[in-house]
């Protein structure tokens, strides 16, 4: 039993090590650009701009999100809500970031999406996520793809 317990003993003092480490962002997101494919009713690729504070070292709050024409049916699409990203305990490739539109169908979504951080390119990107509409009988929006630089951040 001695022994047994001194095994145990040691292996959580080996995996204490490995605990999450606290991530957090430096920097801010003016100057933040790029592109989002979205689709609700119907698919339409988007010009995306905003800026960005630094509020605390776990969060972002984004001004200015702007949604523009990338496609022509883009001037129907606007942002909705309050903005913002947070970082992901333990993983400095990763960042959570609420947005919302109101789509062409007048359906706005809203929520919160997981995306990829790239620190090298200061690019982050967001693959097949889904936003839930506001309206519980309303469509979900799906974010096919969505690249945005965000050339003054850092995540470490």
């Amino acid at each position: 039993m001695k022994k047994f317990t001194a095994l145990i003993g040691t292996v959580a003092a080996l995996a204490m090590p490995f605990a999450a480490q606290a991530q957090s962002f430096s920097g801010n997101a003016n100057g933040s650009n790029g592109y989002a494919n979205l689709e609700q009713s119907l698919n339409v690729t988007c010009d995306v701009t905003f800026d960005g504070t630094v509020t605390s070292s776990t969060t972002v709050s984004i001004s200015s999100p702007d949604i523009a024409p990338g496609d022509f049916s883009c001037i129907f699409v606007v942002p909705q809500g309050t903005w913002s990203a947070k970082t992901v305990p333990g993983d400095a490739t990763k960042v959570d970031i609420t947005m919302g539109a109101n789509t062409i169908a007048n359906d706005p979504c809203y929520g919160t999406v997981r995306g990829d951080w790239n620190n090298s390119t200061k690019v982050l990107t967001i693959t097949n996520k889904t936003l839930p509409p506001i309206d519980p009988a309303g469509d979900i929006c799906t974010i096919h793809e969505a690249v945005i630089s965000i050339p003054n951040m850092n995540l470490s």
